[in-house]
């Protein structure tokens, strides 16, 4: 469902002008003002429908932050996982795995988030809100019903770590489906692979991992992101509608600055060009690599600021943010991009008078949902893209 549903949102609120507290952003509110006429959204694009749990009073919101992998930046699905995915494999190859392991092919319809890992015995499971375990697979083959109850049936199950691992973000399908076929091949090649189950999730995930971290996905897409990110023709309108009612608009992404830079050039630069501006000037407030959950619970985290001439660090003492009532001016005055820091650090630069006055979107349950709804008390938006098909499907059979 992406942004559509906030954007539509957006657009009822009454304009507003910025507070007295931006300083040095008038140029960007002007530019921001700009882009929302230029970029409005398309007369086809329609409403979709919004999933309230609670009700929110944008009125009353004073900021609106937003993850970005997955969230602002929608990836094309099958590309981007298929650089973790075979980028994993020959990394487990050099673990020692079987050479047949190069032939596996990766399938993005049989798994979604939602689903636990029971790492000892090989099983992945789905289950409702009760716990109960309703289906099971062992690798790729579905448990009968009397294996399935014999095993969760009939004695207490957290489900939690570190014997089950959750999917609860779109970067773990890679491992879910990789660790499956490996089961299948260790039940079908006894013999064939001398670890236990649990020691072939922990090398699945430390393969993927590494993909993530060592440039094997992230070069790739930085070299050519039309062809692993998707354009959101409602993105600019959404951001200059917060804008434009007088929100302080953030980005939160846990990505490094240069991945950051050109995730967002390709999504907003075109807009941005227009006027002789850049992607930054949607935001009030940058901050990257904020290491999230952590962010959200440690208030001792540091931050730096990020120089993003370069994407060099500079220091940025807790100090400065308490220097009189001008700090934090000051040092929005040197630059709006960070990197790191924590909660604390936010809430000063945006300035925001409470706690529940700041609406967070993101994609992921735990570090975007959870922790920021019951730790600090933000008002929070989960993006869930599995809900556009389920509710196609459900007017379909209207």
């Amino acid at each position: 469902l992406g942004l559509a549903p906030l954007a539509f949102a957006l657009a009822a609120l009454p304009g507003a002008e910025p507070t007295a507290s931006r300083v040095n952003l008038q140029s960007t509110q002007a530019t921001i003002s700009k882009v929302r006429e230029r970029s409005a959204a398309p007369a086809s694009v329609q409403a979709p429908p919004i999933f309230c749990n609670r009700a929110v009073n944008m009125g009353h919101m004073e900021a609106i932050g937003f993850d970005m992998d997955w969230t602002l930046c929608n990836y094309r699905q099958t590309p981007f996982d298929l650089l973790a995915y075979n980028g994993a494999k020959e990394r487990l190859v050099g673990l020692g795995y079987p050479e047949a392991i190069r032939a596996f092919e990766y399938d993005t319809s049989r798994f979604q988030r939602g689903l636990v890992i029971d790492k000892a015995r090989g099983n992945v499971l789905k289950m409702d809100r009760h716990k109960y375990v309703k289906v099971a697979h062992h690798g790729l083959q579905e448990l009968p019903p009397e294996a399935r109850k014999e095993a969760y049936e009939g004695q207490k199950h957290q489900f939690t770590p570190p014997d089950y691992a959750n999917i609860d973000t779109a970067f773990l399908l890679v491992d879910v489906c990789l660790f499956c076929q490996l089961v299948d091949y260790m039940d079908r090649h006894p013999g064939s692979v001398d670890r236990s189950y649990a020691q072939v999730y922990a090398d699945v995930r430390r393969a993927v991992d590494l993909c993530h971290s060592d440039g094997v996905i992230k070069d790739v897409v930085m070299a050519d992101p039309a062809s692993y990110i998707e354009r959101d023709p409602m993105l600019a309108a959404t951001l200059g509608r917060a804008a434009k009612a007088g929100k302080k608009v953030f980005l939160l992404t846990n990505s490094l600055w240069d991945y950051t830079d050109a995730v967002m050039e390709f999504l907003l630069g075109e807009e941005a060009a227009a006027l002789g501006r850049r992607w930054t000037d949607f935001f009030d407030v940058v901050i990257v690599g904020a290491r999230k959950p952590a962010f959200l619970l440690d208030p001792q985290m540091p931050i730096f600021r990020v120089h993003g001439e370069d994407g060099s660090l500079g220091n940025l003492e807790n100090a400065e943010f308490a220097a009189g009532p001008d700090a934090v001016e000051r040092i929005l005055e040197k630059g709006k991009i960070f990197q790191g820091g924590n909660w604390k650090h936010l809430h000063k630069l945006l300035g925001v008078s409470a706690t529940d006055r700041l609406l967070y979107v993101g994609d992921h349950m735990y570090s975007d949902v959870l922790r920021a709804k019951r730790t600090l008390g933000w008002r929070t938006m989960l993006v869930v893209p599995e809900l556009d098909k389920e509710v196609r499907v459900q007017e379909a059979n209207v």
